[in-house]
């Protein structure tokens, strides 16, 4: 890690780390990131539905799976074929990437991928103006202090009538105790199994990793944790307004136009460029 980048990547030291990246990444191989990806995947469908080919996305603090989003895949794959680049700050993470489809079954994704070294922002900045059809945030969002710059960034480089896909985490401003793949550590701290912890914007806490996705118990991967920060609805949708985007924000169910939809709870919001 050079001194200039310290800042950074603050917060996210351990995906720089080899061995905490692989570990890392064999723990998101579980049944709640599946469905979350599946999720992202509906959304992707429907709201580019009316985009034509090629079409031409950037996939923002990608990770270590392009092994996911299967029925968005074939669609930018169909002639003539669209451009994803896959942008992570972690070489380690990028290397694994490769390796997750460096496969038959994902064969054909290398046709459409460009793995990209680099901070979000500083990839957004070196884009041309109105490059992107679309932009997708999976896991991401939450790791960004300065929310302002990003969407002031996208507002520029999205088309209009692209898009920007994100989940986000604790839209209600609660802050529990623990998830599938992790704890919560408020101010320092762990906080009671029972306590909900109520978040101010620009409140931040650490995620400390579970060794075994969905054991609390299991104890900790060492040195695996990260840094995330609270932004609410009111201040997502305010930005949005400012810097010219329609904006839907709620649970995945309340977008998707189809049958009735059931499943997990999980945030969303849907930024579409006016």
């Amino acid at each position: 890690m050079e001194k200039d980048n310290s800042e950074k990547i603050k917060g996210l030291e351990m995906y720089f780390s080899e061995d905490i990246s692989e570990k890392f990444a064999k723990l998101e191989q579980n049944e709640r990131n599946f469905q979350v990806a599946g999720i992202v995947d509906r959304i992707l469908m429907q709201e580019t539905e009316n985009f034509e080919n090629p079409i031409c996305v950037a996939e923002l603090g990608g990770g270590a799976h392009p092994d996911r989003y299967h029925e968005f895949f074939r669609k930018i794959m169909q002639e003539p074929k669209g451009h994803i680049d896959w942008v992570d700050i972690s070489p380690f993470m990028l290397e694994l990437a490769k390796k997750y489809i460096d496969n038959e079954e994902y064969q054909d994704r290398k046709e459409v991928i460009n793995f990209v070294e680099s901070e979000i922002c500083e990839y957004l900045s070196k884009l041309k103006d109105e490059q992107l059809d679309l932009a997708i945030m999976k896991y991401t969002f939450n790791h960004i202090k300065d929310i302002e710059s990003l969407l002031q960034l996208l507002s520029v480089k999205i088309k209009p009538g692209g898009k920007l896909i994100s989940t986000i985490s604790n839209l209600n401003a609660e802050l529990k105790s623990y998830s599938t793949n992790a704890r919560y550590l408020y101010n320092g701290e762990q906080f009671s199994d029972e306590r909900k912890i109520k978040l101010k914007d620009g409140d931040n806490f650490v995620i400390k990793f579970f060794k075994i996705a969905g054991d609390k118990d299991s104890g900790y991967l060492k040195s695996a944790e990260n840094t995330a920060y609270y932004h609410s609805a009111e201040k997502i949708e305010k930005l949005a307004e400012t810097f010219g985007f329609n904006i839907f924000i709620g649970d995945w169910k309340s977008i998707i136009k189809t049958e009735k939809q059931e499943g997990a709870k999980q945030d969303v919001f849907v930024l579409t460029k006016k």
